[in-house]
Order: structure tokens, then sequence, then C-alpha cells
């Protein structure tokens, strides 16, 4: 009886992946209009969490290059 359940969910949830996909992807009703913005509501959490890693990025360069400077003495 798992193994049903199981299967009809993979099912499911591959029939609702598909037919998203097909919806995204047709010219009627995907980005392909001229003029249409797609709409992207984590825009803002990833550009703050890019910010955030980047900087992060960056101080880690500067310390990485005092040890590599170190390291290059002696």
């Amino acid at each position: 009886m798992e193994m049903i359940g199981i299967f009809g969910l993979v099912f499911a949830a591959t029939t609702a992946g598909r037919l998203v996909y097909e919806y995204q992807t047709d010219v009627l009703h995907g980005a392909y209009i001229e003029g249409r913005e797609r709409t992207r509501p984590f825009a803002a959490t990833f550009n703050f969490t890019r910010a955030i890693g980047e900087a992060f990025v960056e101080h880690l360069n500067w310390q990485v290059r005092d040890a590599v400077y170190l390291a290059s003495l002696a």
C-alpha cells in the first residue's frame, strides 16, 4: 500500500511539474510576449543574500591575502 502511495505521489508531482513547465514556455502565457515582465517574488531576498555573500567573500579574500603574504615570508 505504501509503495502505491509513493508511486502515486511521484506521478502527481511529475505531472504537476510538467504542466507548470508547459504553461511557462507557452508562447501565449510565457515571457515571450514583448513588454511582459517576469514576476520575481524572491528577488529582494536573493539580492540581499548575494550582497552579504559578496561582502563576506571580499573580507575573506583580505584575510587569505594576509595569510599568503606571511607564508611567503617564511
